[in-house]
């Protein structure tokens, strides 16, 4: 989004950056293989996540787990604690992956505000995460794996498409949202 001034704005900062800066022209610096890889970790990272809210036999209907066979409790907190250690493994995968090709990118990237900002966005988000994942673990606990898959799909859906719109949008150059 830019504002009557022609500065870029980001609306989970309330900052902007000047749209003469290097970000202006960053997606047509970006390599087809940089831009492969943020692409396919973007897929990947989106599909991991649905994978997990199919598990849930009542996701759609909101329900919870008292009528699901003790197997499908099962398998749905099983598939909640894995999910916990790979998708978090993934994320700070692509966040490491991201950040290289833009400092790569980028001319000056220590001393640009939007790179650090990006940065620090990408710690915030991995800091929620980790805070979303212990308050799913405490309602798959309590037997309510339902409940723990629905919250952290939405959730997590929510933060990384506001990510997405805020911050890899003008990176990538492209109006639409991940997730």
């Amino acid at each position: 989004m830019v504002n009557g001034k022609g500065r870029i704005l980001h609306p989970l900062l309330n900052n902007s950056v000047d749209s003469m800066s290097q970000l202006d022209d960053v997606s047509n610096n970006l390599s087809p293989a940089d831009r492969q890889i943020i692409d396919e970790e973007h897929e990947r990272l989106e599909q991991f996540l649905h994978d997990l809210r199919d598990t849930c036999e009542n996701f759609s209907a909101h329900g919870n787990c008292y009528h699901c066979s003790r197997a499908q409790v099962a398998t749905c907190q099983g598939r909640l604690t894995s999910f916990f250690y790979d998708f978090l493994d993934l994320v700070a995968e692509h966040f490491e992956n991201e950040e290289r090709i833009m400092s790569n990118t980028l001319l000056i990237a220590d001393d640009d505000q939007y790179f650090r900002q990006h940065q620090a966005e990408h710690a915030r988000l991995i800091r929620e995460v980790r805070e979303l994942m212990y308050e799913s673990a405490v309602f798959s606990n309590q037997g309510n794996p339902s409940e723990a898959i629905r919250r952290l799909f939405l959730k997590i859906s929510e933060m990384f498409g506001e990510h997405a719109h805020a911050f890899d949008s003008a990176f990538l150059g492209e109006k639409t949202n991940h997730f």
